[in-house]
């Protein structure tokens, strides 16, 4: 379930990157740069979440493995 969950979060954080390239920047008639500079933290805020998520249950298989084999 947390692998699942993280794999979404992943993909939601590059669909954030996407959506920013996608997007673009622009300037207007009075020199105001308009992006969407939001998406760039968000998306890195998921990435690490979902990364976080994923290897949680493969840090918790390797840990137990470890205690089995110091019995």
């Amino acid at each position: 379930m947390t692998t699942t969950l993280g794999a979404l979060l992943i993909l939601a954080g590059l669909g954030c990157f996407v959506a920013f390239n996608l997007a673009g920047t622009t300037v207007d008639a009075e020199g105001f740069l308009h992006e969407p500079f939001a998406l760039l933290p968000l998306g890195y805020l998921l990435l690490f979440s979902g990364m976080v998520l994923s290897l949680r249950p493969l840090l918790r298989r390797v840990l137990a493995k470890g205690e089995e084999n110091r019995l």
